[in-house]
């Protein structure tokens, strides 16, 4: 049986087949065009003008027939493919849409050719996520909250120290999900009186019962067991900052520490040079360690209006400061005061020290805004290093990229754990149940499809619809037209066996004559029947078999089996077929089957 024994002969190592295809002189050399000048390419317009590379394409997506009509495909790829309602969207060959979906310029403009969604979307998405991240509602209060916390926790020496100062009561019990303005004194005196080294003590107890948030708060801060050293303890100090952060639900970016610490450093040696508002404005370093230790962007501000604010200082209540009401602009001119202390200024304990603490503090806590150096550093070791990976492993030992990648998709790395990391990775989002898809997330799934490595392997990085996906279909596509030469058949089960896995519905079977024609001949339907209603022909595709069925390679075996058999039966290839066909050609309730008749002719080979 020559279709199916054709057809078995390329799909049985359909990777050599195609590498066969790929290898032909013709093939071969339009690739190589095609590649070396596809990205070069800007504009609607280029693409078109460049005949070669535009048939090229067109044949790719089983489109060549159509390559003349330019005006048609220009309007398609003009519309392109967001709205539900463009041009290609509204056709009823998804072909077109496929075309107009790898070669986007609709939608990346001059990047359509070489876009690649981790290496374009991922930087984008970063810078519009620290924008975000620092304009979310109540960060302004929580940078002011968690500075006064940072700023004076370490005064703090015993039970009534704390009590007696309600905005860190506040913070310090926020931390653990409870609210000191809703709480008695009385109550809060007794749990932390009574810490947690006793297991009948007030916070153990309640645990006891389930609410673990106050014996949490008290051994954190035990004065019953630290007394006085209680404040200095890093649970105290740093965790208890943190969980503020969270507890109220902000997602900040915390800055690599190697950049904090390089920061702190310069500005420490740095600072006692500095002489005048002139000096410190001038210095960009400085200036941005200075103003982001009191919650002010120096991107953000004109360097007139900086000096502006430090010259007028704030012993007169009617200088620039003082009337803008601008606390961090207070705090900031307060510190470094040269109105008041002139040259004197940056040797003051408020410049050298408690500036340089709350840089270091805040930084660690995420409360600063990523500076433009900070951004641009980060995203030029990004944009040098993602086109270097090659697997899941490469991704996870680069911290420093993994930690950019997924601050771009709003996911904080500092909360998601590696393990996690790797299982969405592996997933995919390709699988609807992977895990991923199941998240419910739309980060993940954003980032999953950005680093889909589970589905283009080591190309992930620099694969590109327009190029080697393109140049893999024209491969594709030539294999199915050689194929159909001597034997249309074949071609057909080809094509049916590339895009059945894919259906999700028989009025996609109809509406592609190839996929109706192979349909149709397996079921042993004569050709008028496509001329019939098209709800009774899905009705009765329905009944004959699911087509959910066509993604199992098994089912879709078996079903092209089918259709090669009959195909040759109705097309004989050799005279023994004709022989055959003559005996079988019509639909038979007894006697031999069609199935047995190919078993038997296998028996042959």
């Amino acid at each position: 049986m020559n279709t199916y024994l054709d057809y078995q002969l390329i799909t049985r190592d359909l990777a050599r087949s195609l590498d066969r295809t790929s290898k032909q002189a013709t093939v071969s050399r339009d690739t190589k065009y095609y590649l070396d000048n596809i990205g070069k390419v800007k504009s609607i317009d280029e693409f078109m003008k460049n005949d070669r590379l535009f048939k090229y394409a067109m044949k790719a997506f089983g489109l060549e027939d159509m390559a003349y009509a330019k005006a048609f495909m220009k309007k398609a790829l003009t519309e392109g493919v967001d709205k539900p309602d463009s041009f290609a969207n509204k056709l009823t060959d998804k072909r077109y849409a496929e075309f107009v979906k790898a070669f986007n310029f609709a939608r990346y403009g001059e990047l359509a050719t070489t876009y690649n969604a981790a290496q374009h979307d991922v930087p984008t998405n970063f810078n519009l996520q620290v924008g975000i991240t620092y304009t979310q509602q109540g960060l302004s209060f929580v940078q002011d909250e968690v500075g006064y916390y940072i700023g004076n926790i370490s005064s703090v020496k015993s039970i009534d120290d704390l009590m007696a100062d309600s905005r860190l009561l506040y913070v310090a019990m926020g931390a653990f999900g409870l609210d000191a303005k809703k709480e008695t004194p009385e109550r809060i005196r007794e749990m932390l009186e009574g810490g947690v080294s006793d297991p009948n003590s007030p916070a153990n107890k309640l645990s006891d019962l389930g609410d673990k948030r106050y014996a949490n708060f008290v051994a954190a801060f035990d004065f019953a067991q630290y007394g006085a050293d209680t404040t200095s303890k890093d649970a105290v100090q740093s965790i208890v900052p943190k969980q503020f952060i969270t507890a109220v639900g902000l997602t900040t970016i915390i800055p690599r520490a190697e950049y904090t610490k390089a920061e702190s450093e310069y500005y420490k040696a740095n600072i006692g040079k500095v002489t005048s508002s002139y000096d410190l404005v001038n210095d960009k370093r400085l200036l941005r360690v200075a103003m982001a230790a009191y919650g002010l962007d120096m991107d953000a501000e004109d360097p007139k209006t900086i000096r502006k604010m430090l010259d007028g200082g704030i012993t007169d209540p009617n200088s620039p400061a003082n009337k803008s009401g601008n606390k961090a602009y207070i705090a900031f001119v307060t510190a470094f005061d040269f109105a008041q202390f002139g040259w004197d200024t940056a040797t003051r304990d408020a410049v050298q020290k408690d500036t340089l603490n709350l840089y270091t503090a805040k930084s660690q806590f995420g409360l600063i805004k990523p500076g433009s150096d900070y951004v641009a550093a980060e995203t030029a070791y990004y944009n040098a290093n993602v086109v270097k990976l090659g697997s899941i492993d490469d991704l996870m030992a680069d911290k420093r990229l993994l930690n950019y990648a997924l601050t771009a998709y709003g996911l904080d790395p500092t909360r998601e754990t590696p393990a996690r990391i790797r299982q969405l990775l592996e997933g995919g989002i390709t699988d609807p149940n992977s895990l991923a898809n199941k998240s419910g997330s739309k980060n993940y799934v954003a980032f999953v499809t950005a680093f889909n490595f589970a589905q283009y392997g080591e190309k992930a990085m620099t694969r590109s619809q327009a190029q080697q996906p393109a140049t893999d279909k024209y491969v594709r596509q030539t294999l199915e037209q050689d194929a159909g030469k001597t034997n249309e058949g074949v071609r057909l089960a080809l094509y049916f066996q590339r895009k059945a896995p894919t259906l999700t519905n028989w009025y996609e079977v109809l509406a592609d004559k190839a996929l109706s024609q192979v349909v149709r001949t397996a079921l042993g339907l004569p050709e008028a029947f496509a001329k019939a209603d098209i709800d009774k022909q899905v009705k009765l595709f329905e009944s004959k078999f699911n087509i959910k069925d066509f993604a199992d390679p098994v089912k879709l075996g078996k079903f092209i089996t089918r259709y090669t058999t009959m195909y040759e039966l109705n097309n004989p290839s050799s005279p023994q077929m004709s022989a055959a066909t003559i005996l079988f050609a019509q639909p038979t309730t007894v006697g031999v089957s069609t199935d047995l008749l190919f078993a038997m002719q296998r028996l042959k080979f």
